[in-house]
C-alpha cells in the first residue's frame, strides 16, 4: 500500500513539474515569421532595383515602396513587442546580472524579446536610406552600405524568431 501511494505521489509530482516547465522566451509566432520573410523579400527587391545607384529624380517612382516597407516592418515590430512575455522571463530580467548583460535599463524586454529592437533599427536604416535617396540620390557604395546594415538587422530578427520554433 505504501509503495502504491509513493508511486502515485511521484507520478503526480512528475506531472506537476512537467506542466510547470518555465518558459523564458515568447511563444513562436508562425505568422510573424512568414510576414517577416515576405517583407524581407520585398526589401531585397528594392535593393536589387537600386543596386547600381539611383538618382533623386528616380526617388518618386520608389517612394511608395519605401513607405510600404517601413509600414510593414513597423507593424511587425509592434506585433513582436506586444506579445506575451512569460512570468519567469519577466522576473529574470529584473536581476542585476541580466540587466547589465542585456542593457535592459533602456529596453527591459530586450533580453527575452530581442526582435523589436532589431526591427526598430531596421526601420531606422530604411528611413535614413529613403531620406538620402529623396535629398541627394544613392550611389552604389551607399546602397551597399545600407544593404549591409539591413542584412545584419533582418538576420538578427529572423534568427531569433525562427529559434522560438521548438
Amino acid at each position: 500500500m505504501i509503495v502504491i501511494a509513493r508511486n502515485a505521489l511521484l507520478a503526480v509530482i512528475a506531472l506537476l513539474l512537467s506542466a510547470c516547465m518555465a518558459s523564458l522566451a515568447p511563444q513562436y509566432d508562425q505568422s510573424l515569421v512568414e510576414n517577416l520573410t515576405a517583407a524581407n523579400e520585398d526589401a531585397l527587391t528594392l535593393f536589387a532595383l537600386i543596386e547600381d545607384g539611383s538618382t533623386k529624380e528616380d526617388f518618386a517612382r520608389l517612394e511608395y515602396r519605401y513607405a510600404s516597407l517601413i509600414g510593414r516592418f513597423d507593424a511587425l515590430r509592434q506585433r513582436a513587442s506586444t506579445r506575451y512575455i512569460p512570468p519567469m522571463a519577466s522576473r529574470l530580467k529584473e536581476l542585476s546580472i541580466v540587466r547589465n548583460f542585456c542593457n535592459s535599463e533602456s529596453d527591459p524586454n530586450g533580453c527575452v524579446n530581442a526582435s523589436p529592437a532589431s526591427l526598430a533599427e531596421l526601420i531606422a536604416t530604411l528611413k535614413r536610406m529613403r531620406t538620402l535617396h529623396r535629398q541627394a540620390g544613392l550611389d552604389p557604395g551607399a546602397v551597399i552600405a545600407f544593404r549591409n546594415r539591413y542584412d545584419i538587422q533582418i538576420d538578427q530578427a529572423l534568427t531569433v524568431e525562427n529559434a522560438l520554433k521548438r
